[in-house]
């Protein structure tokens, strides 16, 4: 056991530990719809895991959008401070569609993106930002990229 305190000791991060010492604590965005909730987490009153990267994929218009901005509603009703950033890689997202969906435009941020490198620095500035704040002033905050594929790179 001194053996693997010592690589812990040695490592010295932020992320590394003994796994006794692992929160059991998990919280859940609820999808929309009870059978995906179960599917992802298990339950019925689960959903997407928080503070984890959940990837979707399948064909193009197999509605991984529409699911994204599902999931992104439910998101912003149950948190009524959270708001939502949503890199629009196709520049598909307009007003009216997220006003047909019943999401809150106000607390909905779009960024259009083409390149790995531009979500990239996009994303890093909001973080940056974010972190800046004083923590009892952070708000509950959901990034979804759609969609990975369509990013293009500089290189």
């Amino acid at each position: 056991m001194d053996f693997l305190k010592d690589i812990v000791k040695e490592i010295g991060d932020d992320y590394t530990q003994l796994a006794e010492y692992i929160s059991d604590s998990e919280s859940f965005i609820d999808t929309g719809s009870l059978v995906f909730n179960g599917l992802l987490s298990g339950s019925i009153f689960g959903g997407v895991c928080s503070n984890k990267i959940t990837a979707i994929a399948g064909e193009s218009s197999t509605g991984k959008t529409f699911f994204a901005l599902a999931v992104a509603k439910n998101f912003l009703d149950t948190n009524p401070d959270a708001y939502v950033l949503y890199f629009d890689t196709e520049s598909s997202i307009t007003r009216a569609l997220l006003e047909s969906r019943g999401i809150d435009t106000e607390r909905f941020v779009v960024i259009n993106v083409v390149t790995i490198e531009a979500f990239r620095t996009k994303a890093l500035k909001a973080v940056d930002k974010y972190l800046q704040m004083p923590m009892d002033e952070r708000k509950p905050c959901m990034f979804v990229l759609d969609s990975l594929g369509m990013l293009s790179t500089e290189k």
